[in-house]
């Protein structure tokens, strides 16, 4: 859950100012931080996109089930 809040959190001056005197003068990680930053938000997002999926194929296999016989069906 902390590297979801830290993608969506924003920068803040505590923490820009803390990546700054972290790598130098360049204004940004190394390329293989990034690289290896980016590998982790791609794994996360493929795991995000693939339980999407699965809820969204719950809810229709529910609506189907309780659009046709019972209307009055709880949708979770």
């Amino acid at each position: 859950m902390s590297k979801i809040s830290k993608l969506f959190k924003g920068s803040s001056s505590s923490n820009s100012s803390s990546s700054k005197s972290k790598h130098g003068s360049r204004g940004g990680p190394s390329p293989q931080e990034a690289i290896h930053k980016l590998r982790e938000t791609e794994d996360m997002l493929t795991k995000k996109q693939a339980y999407l999926e699965q809820r969204i194929q719950q809810e229709i296999a529910t609506a189907k089930k309780h659009g046709t016989k019972n209307k009055r069906g709880k949708f979770i």
